[in-house]
């Protein structure tokens, strides 16, 4: 598996909660197979498989077979998904019209041939082989429309390939056999062993791209973290460090295909001197020169075609390797949890009147089959009662609501639902009467309503009218006191985003997920850690609510809790450990026996001596959640009324963004110079050509008998032996040094890239259009495409200007009369291939971003597809997803149609040139104007050359989409943040000839002498966020913090805590006031060094790809690394020591994708440590222990009680235990500081605070 992975198998984690996942150990395969292995046919299918070998061995070796396929993978298994009659018949039609358009080719050779043979001419003959000519030409390519794609000329290349042999062989088998012996083993070894070379070279480099893909993804996603802790210059180093390893693979694999272009020139080259070496042979015997010329026409072109089978040949083994990928998810076993499976019967809301029993249940992940997750577990869940499943982390308690909800089943032992074995029913209806909240809400791109709605069962939604969906969502976001519904811009309909940069609070994502939970009215309700981001008011509220509304609808309730508070008036708590269950009954019977409940209620429980807190509950809460409801929300910044357009940027001519490409590639400027004049002989290799060919077919068609022809025409063949050495050495040089300039500016395009999106403001994130989703396929597909500016195409582009260029001058010199009527055809081929052009470059442009939709709709629903199961969505994002490419892809046929109209058109227009050049050229020869040299000179400088002038237009796809990638790609690197956010030593050369001048300005970048006090002070404070202008998150806020004083932000979601922490960081500038550190402002201060002076643990906490060594020492101040010991030291304090001793790999184990290998408790404790390592003199702690387990909560706030002394921390928190021994506590409401002091002093006041205490007692 490589360190960056992207996908972690189901195996590896609960799908539930990370919380009680596993470290997997890990095989030693590639991460792509591990992936296609474990997944299954549906979003909704999660249930792990064994692996069976024999059967999956014998399925590929049987396609491989049938296949007939040297890449490992079938391609013609691609096409089985034409499953509708007219999907079959348009194949069907373009096969046959491929065919045809391959047979009339070699014709052209046969009636070529007659008109040599007729020299000195017959105007009769003449006449009637060129009206076949122009007849043939214009039908073969009017039947060709519509079937130039790859797979309509590569059909069409085998046709001609095969019909000009056999027209060979009957004019002349002797010299057809003796070409066929020698071309076609020579081509075939090159062309299949130089296409192998380059797919194994495009698989090497691709493992590395996906590598840095992943880097660049996991930073983007934690762009806060990233910028507060400076990770800007690791990160970049860490992502430019894989684009290296690919680029030196992509360097090979531009040698290995140059040289196999080259070898495939030198051998049709060289076979041409071989043929008509041995043509003279023959031409006293079985061969006339009409038929020399004709069999060598035909195999020259024939071995051409065996050498274009190479690009295509590549572009078809990608392909079925692209689609092998996608067959074995469709190949894949359907597993017993099948949510499309029709097997099973219906569940009723009746069968939930009975009770839920666990029957000696045990529980592994296959990928640590020794370690049980649940060991022989009994359990009963009552019917319509509340039941609390508490515990530490990885006891099982996320575990039994994944098999509830059938995510998976049992290893051993059954689940029953009355008298009724689950798996009995049927897994779709199932769920449609199970409701989930997870402790890490998922929300989807769309409206707060479309979210809410998500959680009515699909079958009931269908039968709702749009209002009634609406009165039912307002009531569902009622009961889970969703109040900032009405705060918002557009209420219930305002728009949001999925992802990190969707920045409502925590607890608001909760509550909206407590409502999708709630809307469908679900007979059994999960609740795993639904309230950890709330603050307690809030959950008072929410508890409140949920138990009257169980009551009423008599509904089974599991509650999964860290926080005691939340399950204290349970009907029943079970006490989990290890995997079983420890105690159980009700809040105070447990505290009787003093066990282990009791044990985690005193963890969490306030110090005695503060009765006032719980006397003012009553009198404090009514008046309190009038407050909240005014309150402002601090994190609604990227929610908007309407969408914010990105703004068009400027648009930037050709010229410009050639110039700006090739400024990048300034660096290679010798390969450049190198291609260019290797393009020149290439393109100068025609003209020899044609030379040489007019002199052959003069000395082969000689009748004078004279002795010296026979040495004339080998010294002309040798001749044609070193134009294939030229074309050699030419063509392999050119492609590879061109091959370098595009591989280089690709990695310098990735790499600033992905340095300028780290460089924006935080808010700029939030932006339409600047989703992780939507920054990697712009930093991904756009940084390839933009490569088409320079490397191949360049040299394409000069190779083809020198041939025709030198084939009008040479035409010109030679015989001006033929050429200069031959050049009137010219103006409307280049006017045709300019059409093609301009309709391809108006596609790409309108279609850059149509598909970008669809492929966030997809990312959006895999990532997520534990909810998507859970709920049944597959159906809406499937039915999402095709609408979603049904438009663009519609416009994009009419374009293409179009487009390949106006192709068909542009090559056609070459044999009407064949035709007029014969019908002129012939006459000018009958009338004594020119030889027949002179003729047989111009005909092939100017047709061969006006055939490769061909081959530029069909560069116009890939040049049109690099046109739009740059414009894209230096739309972004022209971003300018307001907040300087890095200045860290960017490569300024890039920089300067990227966008003119340098991104960074400012102040040095130097750290110098980190300050040694930690004094903060906010001066009169007040922010806005731009989507808000008018409600202020912060209002006039003013508060001092003393060196090494250990503070507290409380207050109700949305108060403006957070808010303090992001001006702190200087993610935002305040819009009045001053935030001051050691008695300056922090705006005079360069970021990069102000940061190095904080560190911050979020509430959900961001890891990135790598070692659990490497995370943790991503918080070193930047210029310093951590040592061994000091990584150790730090794990301990956290209390993760002898966890990571227990891993496979101990500090050297990978984190995984997100950390996803890890639970949340040990994401966050590893976050911490991350934190502690900086020894930083102000900590900042946002919810830092919000998913830990009570025992190891104490333990992590002993361990930060230890770390604060001697520097400033600041702590928000919802658990109020976990800041009662504060120095201060600031409580926030409607974005201002109503209440201050420590925590009995503030319970005594009898205010919010109090009433907030209230709320978490636990006696």
């Amino acid at each position: 598996m490589p360190r960056y992975h992207d996908d972690d198998s189901s195996e590896s984690q609960p799908l539930l909660d990370s919380e009680e996942s596993e470290i997997e150990d890990e095989p030693s395969v590639r991460h792509s197979t591990q992936w296609e292995r474990h997944v299954e046919p549906s979003l909704a299918t999660v249930q792990p498989q064994a692996f069976d070998a024999p059967t999956v061995f014998r399925q590929r070796f049987i396609r491989q077979i049938l296949g007939l396929n040297p890449f490992k993978t079938s391609y013609f298994t691609l096409y089985r998904q034409l499953d509708d009659a007219g999907s079959k018949i348009i194949f069907v039609l373009g096969i046959v019209t491929a065919v045809l358009a391959g047979l009339p080719l070699p014709l052209i050779g046969v009636v070529l041939g007659r008109i040599i043979n007729n020299f000195p001419p017959h105007p009769d003959e003449l006449k009637h082989l060129l009206f076949r000519l122009i007849i043939l030409t214009e039908k073969t390519q009017t039947i060709q429309l519509g079937t130039s794609e790859k797979v309509g000329l590569f059909i069409a290349s085998i046709s001609y390939f095969i019909s000009a042999f056999t027209v060979g062989f009957m004019l002349n088998a002797r010299l057809t056999g003796v070409m066929f012996v020698t071309v076609i083993p020579s081509m075939a070894f090159v062309v299949i062993y130089g296409t192998k070379q380059v797919s194994d070279l495009s698989k090497q480099a691709t493992v590395y791209t996906e590598k840095a893909a992943s880097v660049a993804e996991s930073a983007i996603r934690a762009v806060q973290i990233v910028q507060a802790f400076g990770l800007f210059e690791q990160l970049s180093e860490e992502h430019v460090h894989h684009l290296r390893s690919a680029l030196r693979i992509g360097i090979r694999k531009s040698v290995a295909g140059a040289v196999m272009l080259g070898s495939v020139y030198f051998v049709a080259y060289a076979t041409n001197a071989l043929a008509f070496w041995y043509g003279d042979r023959l031409r006293d015997g079985s061969a006339e020169a009409g038929t020399i010329y004709a069999v060598v026409f035909l195999i020259l072109d024939a071995s051409f075609v065996v050498g274009s089978f190479g690009p295509f040949i590549q572009t078809f083994a990608m392909a079925a390797a692209a689609g092998a990928a996608v067959l074995d998810v469709l190949d894949h076993p359907t597993s017993d949890i099948d949510v499309y499976s029709p097997k099973g019967k219906p569940a009723e809301s009746v069968h939930f009147e009975k009770d839920l029993v666990l029957s000696s249940v045990s529980f592994v992940y296959p990928a640590r089959p020794t370690v049980r997750i649940l060991d022989s577990i009994d359990l009963r869940i009552k019917s319509g009662q509340v039941t609390g499943l508490v515990g530490p982390s990885g006891s099982g308690k996320s575990t039994i609501a994944s098999l509830l909800l059938r995510l998976y089943d049992p290893t051993y032992g059954h689940i029953y639902l009355g008298n009724d074995n689950l798996k009995s029913f049927n897994v779709h209806s199932l769920r449609s009467h199970i409701a989930l909240v997870t402790q890490n809400p998922v929300l989807f791109t769309g409206t707060i309503l479309d979210n809410i709605k998500h959680g009515i069962p699909s079958r009931e939604r269908e039968q709702l009218t749009e209002d009634e969906i609406l009165v039912r969502c307002k009531a569902a976001a009622t009961e889970a006191y969703c109040d900032f519904l009405d705060r918002l811009p557009e209420g219930i309909h305002t728009k949001i985003s999925s992802g990190p940069q969707s920045q409502l609070s925590g607890g608001q994502k909760q509550r909206i997920t407590l409502a999708r939970a709630l809307v469908g009215n679900p007979s059994l309700l999960l609740l795993d850690e639904f309230t950890s981001a709330m603050d307690g008011t809030s959950e008072a509220i929410v508890l409140e609510n949920l138990r009257r509304s169980s009551a009423s609808a008599a509904r089974t309730t599991v509650i999964i809790a860290h926080r005691l508070a939340t399950v204290r008036d349970a009907d029943r708590i079970v006490v989990m450990k290890d995997g079983s269950v420890e105690e159980d009954g009700r809040h105070q019977d447990l505290l009787k026996k003093n066990g282990v409940y009791a044990e985690l209620i005193r963890a969490q429980q306030f110090e005695k001596g503060q009765p006032s807190a719980a006397s003012s509950i009553r009198s404090t809460t009514r008046s309190s959640h009038k407050e909240h409801e005014d309150s402002s929300s601090e994190s609604n910044d990227t929610i908007q009324s309407t969408p914010k357009s990105q703004g068009d940027a400027p648009k930037m001519s050709a010229l410009t963004l050639i110039g700006r490409s090739l400024a990048l590639s300034r660096r290679e400027t010798p390969a450049i110079i190198v291609g260019l004049v290797s393009s020149i002989f290439s393109g100068a290799v025609i003209i020899g050509e044609a030379l040489i060919f007019g002199n052959l077919v003069e000395l082969l068609n000689d009748t004078t008998g004279a002795d010296d022809v026979t040495s004339k025409i080998a010294f002309y063949c040798l001749l044609f032996f070193g134009l294939a050495i030229v074309a050699l050495t030419s063509h392999s040089f050119g492609k590879t040094a061109f091959g370098m300039v595009s591989e280089n500016l690709t990695l310098r395009v990735r790499d600033l890239s992905f340095r300028t999106i780290l460089q924006q403001d935080i808010a700029w994130f939030s932006q339409p259009g600047h989703s992780h989703h939507a920054l990697m396929s712009r930093l991904n597909s756009d940084s390839g495409s933009i490569s088409g500016l320079s490397g191949v195409i360049l040299g394409t582009v000069f190779s083809i200007a020198t041939s025709v260029l030198g084939g009008i001058v040479l035409a010109h010199i030679v015989a001006w009369k033929i050429a200069i009527v031959l050049l009137a055809a010219v103006p409307v081929m280049l006017l045709a291939g300019f059409l093609r052009l301009r309709i391809l470059a108006m596609a790409e442009e309108h279609h850059q971003t149509a598909y970008n939709d669809a492929a966030a709709l997809a990312s959006e629903a895999t990532s997520s597809m534990q909810i998507v199961a859970v709920f049944g969505l597959e159906s809406h994002f499937l039915d999402g997803y095709r609408e979603a490419i049904r438009k663009p892809y519609e416009e994009h046929l009419r374009f293409s149609v179009l487009g390949n109209i106006l192709l068909a058109f542009s090559l056609s227009i070459t044999y009407f040139v064949y035709s007029l050049a014969y019908w002129w050229g012939s006459k000018q020869v009958r009338n004594g104007n020119y030889s027949q040299r002179e003729f047989f000179i111009v005909l092939p400088a100017l047709l061969f050359s006006a055939q490769s002038a061909g081959q530029l237009f069909s560069l116009a796809p890939e040049v049109t989409r690099a046109k739009a990638a740059a414009q894209s790609v230096f739309s972004l690197h022209d971003e300018k943040p307001t907040i300087i956010t890095d200045r860290a030593p960017l490569d300024s050369t890039i920089t300067n000839i990227s966008n003119g001048d340098a991104l960074l300005s400012g102040p040095s970048a130097s750290y110098g002498t980190f300050g040694v006090r930690g004094e903060l002070e906010f001066r009169n404070v007040s922010l806005y966020y731009e989507s808000r202008p008018n409600v202020p998150a912060l209002n006039d806020v003013s508060f001092q913090i003393r060196q090494g004083e250990n503070v507290a932000f409380v207050g109700r979601s949305g108060a403006g805590k957070s808010s303090t922490i992001h001006l702190i960081e200087r993610f935002f500038d305040p819009n009045a006031g001053q935030v001051h550190l050691d008695g300056q402002d922090i705006r005079q201060e360069a970021v990069r060094n102000h940061r190095a002076r904080l560190a911050l643990v979020e509430q959900e906490p961001d890891l990135f790809p790598g070692s659990v060594k490497f995370n943790i020492g991503l918080g070193a101040r930047p210029g310093t690394s951590a040592s061994d010991e000091d990584i150790q030291r730090v794990a301990k304090e956290c209390e993760l020591h002898d966890f990571i001793m227990s891993l496979p790999e101990g500090y050297n184990t990978e984190v995984g994708s997100h950390g996803s290998k890890l639970s949340g408790g040990q994401r966050q404790r590893l976050a911490i440590a991350r934190a502690l390592i900086r020894d930083p003199e102000i900590l900042l702690l946002d919810e830092a222990t919000s998913q830990l387990d009570a025992n190891t909560e104490r333990e992590i706030r002993r361990a930060i009680a230890a770390a604060s002394k001697g520097r400033t921390t600041i702590m928000i928190a919802h658990r109020l235990a976990s800041v009662q021994h504060a120095d201060r506590i600031f409580v926030f409401d409607t974005g201002r500081i109503v209440e201050q002091g420590r925590h009995d002093e503030l319970v005594a006041m009898g205010g919010i605070y109090a009433a907030m205490v209230a709320t978490q007692e636990l006696d």
